[in-house]
């Protein structure tokens, strides 16, 4: 009898032990991105957000008892490290997922690896077009993009600025880079689409410091509105040179500036400047669960009220989540894992809603998907028009 009840003891421990979460195995999740170096600001918004995510899951009993486990690597701004960090997560740590880096040429150099490895390669960060073609069967098999397009962005800045700013000479400033040249090229295309045209285009390099000139010949050219396609730096450079200037016409920009080193640069000179964004403005929301996120963010980050929170973190925060529901019917086989995301729907916490099927891995819709956010007192807030 006593021997019966020892294996009896001895089966139910062993039981235990096996559903215990501590004993359970952690799910690998891996991130690349700019952790330190000039655009590390990107890089670090998108590590909080994913570790608030996944603190947030593991807490509340993680995936089946499993708890998620982030490795995250420091890329800077150097594809060949972007690359060789991809490498090590996927074939020495053995990630399940991975979070591609938020900058462009990063990005395509990790998919490289993470696509012949057959590993979900997870967009939440850049915007351009050419890491996931918004066209049926451009974008890879494994490859997933959350936040909305370059050329969803210009469509709606053009109109924003025709129609709702009733702007009669739209002006164009942007940077030498690719993405600079990429914003000229989506915005011609944009205006011609609605039978306008850009009246005056004018380019400058990332380390020029005074506009005065540019901005010269777009005020002799009777421009009404100016539409900017370049990162934070260069657009608060370019708005306190107006100040200096004393020109008064509305300015417009791409998502890239509604990083907060942008307004706080800037300062007073930010105020009015509209912005393309990926969600609607989270500052003045009246939604109970999104002042709840704001809160939590800024009590993690301790970033000031008005500057809180970047798009892309609430991105990568909603990926972690609609990654989470993929593992829960798919737990570490990645080819189910892919196969589960392929088939998917999931409202984020500002209520943006993304689907994807076989054929559309880009998880947004369209120009129908950005919203337009504006810069009052600070913060961005809803515009009044």
């Amino acid at each position: 009898m006593l021997k019966k009840v020892f294996w009896l003891v001895a089966l139910l421990l062993a039981v235990t032990f096996l559903v215990s979460p501590s004993w359970a195995k952690d799910i690998l999740i891996g991130l690349d991105g700019p952790l330190s170096g000039p655009a590390a600001s990107f890089g670090l918004d998108a590590l909080n957000a994913v570790q608030m995510a996944i603190e947030e899951i593991n807490a509340a009993g993680g995936i089946k008892g499993n708890k998620l486990k982030l490795i995250a690597k420091d890329s800077m701004q150097d594809p060949t490290k972007a690359r060789a960090n991809a490498e090590e997560l996927v074939y020495k740590d053995g990630v399940v997922a991975f979070f591609a880096s938020t900058l462009t040429t990063n990005n395509l150099a990790s998919l490289e690896v993470t696509t012949k490895a057959k590993v979900p390669h997870i967009i939440a960060g850049t915007t351009s077009d050419i890491v996931c073609p918004d066209e049926p069967g451009k974008c890879h098999p494994y490859v997933f993009r959350l936040p909305i397009l370059n050329s969803w962005q210009a469509e709606k800045l053009a109109i924003y600025a025709v129609k709702n700013l009733k702007a009669k000479r739209v002006a164009l400033m942007y940077d030498a880079t690719g993405y600079g040249l990429d914003g000229k090229k989506n915005l011609e295309k944009a205006m011609e689409k609605m039978g306008e045209k850009i009246a005056i285009s004018e380019t400058f390099n990332m380390t020029d410091v005074d506009f005065t000139p540019q901005l010269q010949r777009i005020r002799d050219a009777k421009a009404d509105a100016i539409i900017t396609w370049t990162l934070g730096v260069q657009v608060a450079r370019i708005v306190q040179s107006m100040k200096r200037l004393g020109m008064d016409i509305p300015v417009l920009g791409s998502e890239a500036i509604t990083e907060a080193g942008f307004r706080k640069l800037a300062g007073p000179a930010a105020e009015g400047v509209y912005i393309a964004d990926r969600m609607p403005a989270a500052y003045d929301s009246k939604d109970p669960k999104v002042q709840a996120f704001v809160k939590k963010w800024r009590e993690k980050t301790k970033m000031e009220e008005k500057l809180a929170v970047p798009s892309w973190s609430v991105t990568y925060y909603d990926a972690v989540y609609w990654l989470a529901e993929g593992l829960k019917k798919a737990e570490t086989n990645r080819e189910k894992l892919k196969e589960a995301l392929e088939n998917s729907t999931y409202t984020g916490v500002t209520g943006i809603k993304y689907t994807f099927t076989p054929q559309k891995h880009n998880g947004r819709n369209g120009p129908e998907d950005v919203y337009i956010v504006q810069i009052r007192d600070g913060a961005l807030v809803t515009p009044k028009q």
